[in-house]
């Protein structure tokens, strides 16, 4: 057997032993796990212009912070339309003396910078939240219907797990307790914590009492929460 099939072996090792660490350290509670879906708002970057995707700097897979550039379907003419306004700006400002200024020319040029400007930014796109990107829907070059989404981000913050418990492990969960989320795939298990325990029962009690269960929401970590698949089956090991 090659190297990599006993580094898996080992890799499943330490997850199952971390596992087994975290269900021994509850002592005085029933140690219990439960089946979750994971949930998030998706974000997709969409273009309110038509174009050609003239940048595209990120790529599936990728982290993006707050702020920093996704794409853009901006045209050389909206580019040295801008450069232009500019220039032009600067130069009657170092012609005009403090006296001899034209108000009115300085005040159309710095609107018409401003409007350049504005310009460009309508064909660009920024990432809204830090997140991962999930998938790019156009290459570089490709054209983008106006209204397209191009890039879909999930965002690190919002991703969190749904599950239900009955009323007797429910009254021991409280906000901000940690958990333990195993997922198929997922390289170990992930920490999160407890971000909402419903106060209302989901069930038919009169019939079943046992039947009613309460949705709790579990949040992971920022930095582990792109391990887990959108939608896909997540254990939850309180």
């Amino acid at each position: 057997m090659g190297t990599g099939h006993f580094a898996g072996i080992a890799r499943n090792a330490a997850v199952a032993l971390s596992v087994v660490v975290a269900l021994a350290a509850c002592k005085r509670e029933d140690v219990r796990s439960f089946q979750g879906v994971t949930e998030v708002e998706m974000v997709r970057l969409t273009t309110p212009h038509a174009g050609n995707l003239a940048t595209l700097s990120v790529k599936a897979g990728a982290r993006v912070l707050e702020g920093s550039p996704v794409f853009s379907v901006v045209e050389a003419g909206d580019l040295n339309a801008h450069k232009d306004a500019e220039e032009r700006l600067a130069r009657l400002e170092r012609q005009q003396t403090n006296a001899g200024r034209d108000p009115n020319a300085l005040e159309s040029l710095k609107t018409e910078v401003a409007e350049t400007q504005w310009k460009l930014s309508q064909k660009s796109a920024i990432a809204p939240v830090d997140g991962v990107v999930l998938e790019t829907l156009y290459a570089k070059g490709d054209w983008v219907p106006a209204g397209a989404a191009v890039v879909a981000i999930l965002p690190v913050d919002k991703v969190k797990v749904r599950f239900a418990v009955p009323l007797d492990v429910a009254a021991h969960l409280q906000h901000g307790r940690s958990v333990k989320l195993m997922c198929e795939g997922c390289e170990g298990p992930v920490d999160a914590s407890i971000i909402y325990v419903s106060p209302f029962a989901l069930g038919d009690g009169e019939k079943n009492p046992e039947s009613l269960r309460y949705m709790v929401e579990a949040r992971p970590l920022p930095e582990q929460a792109a391990m887990l698949k959108l939608g896909a089956p997540v254990t939850v090991v309180l």
